[in-house]
């Protein structure tokens, strides 16, 4: 029996973001599937293991009817981590304020940072901006490919830095978390926490560049 295998790619014909699963042999040949059926593979992932029968106690599914990893990865979802960016994100802003620009952009500038919020959960890292209106992005923990550590000069020396996070989530394929203390932490945090997210819904994800 084959391995069940999770397709996310773009429509061709309508160019709406899909997600399709294939039973196959291989992940090529899931994605030549999906190529064959009209859909431009961005991610394949694999299922756990399970084949098409076994998919209704798949966790993908949101149908899980049995056990799904270790607690909190398949039930409900907590807050692990949240923190704003620091004021340093602004160094040079402020700088620039007290030299050359007005003191409202400066303000202003304040204001777009105390009101982001980056947030991880057991299922989720999220951004949230905006100082009137709100707007939340979101990648699912399972969709992380990578992470980067990046520590510019002025947040190295008053012991911040900044966590790039790399995913296969074509609407949000990198997030920046600016300037946090304890850097590396939340980066470990963050890994720490995708290889559970993974390994409670059974799932790998595969490169198809």
């Amino acid at each position: 029996m084959g391995q069940v295998y999770i397709v996310h790619g773009v429509d061709t014909k309508s160019g709406e973001h899909t997600t399709k699963r294939f039973e196959a042999a291989t992940g090529a040949e899931a994605k030549a599937m999906a190529e064959a059926i009209g859909i431009e593979p961005r991610a394949v992932e694999v299922a756990g293991g399970r084949t098409d029968g076994e998919r209704e106690n798949d966790p993908m599914s949101g149908t899980s009817t049995g056990d799904t990893g270790p607690a909190g990865y398949g039930g409900p979802e907590g807050e692990v981590w949240s923190r704003t960016p620091s004021q340093w994100v602004n160094f040079w802003w402020f700088v620039a304020c007290i030299l050359v620009i007005p003191i409202p952009i400066a303000i202003w500038k304040w204001l777009t940072v105390r009101c982001t919020r980056y947030t991880l959960t057991s299922q989720r890292l999220q951004l949230e901006t905006g100082v009137f209106s709100k707007h939340l992005e979101e990648v699912e923990l399972y969709r992380i490919k990578d992470s980067e550590l990046l520590r510019p000069f002025v947040q190295r020396i008053v012991g911040l830095g900044t966590v790039r996070v790399l995913s296969s989530d074509s609407t949000m394929p990198e997030m920046m978390v600016h300037s946090v203390p304890q850097a590396d932490g939340v980066r470990e945090l963050i890994r720490e926490h995708v290889e559970k997210v993974r390994k409670a819904r059974g799932v790998r994800e595969l490169d198809v560049n």
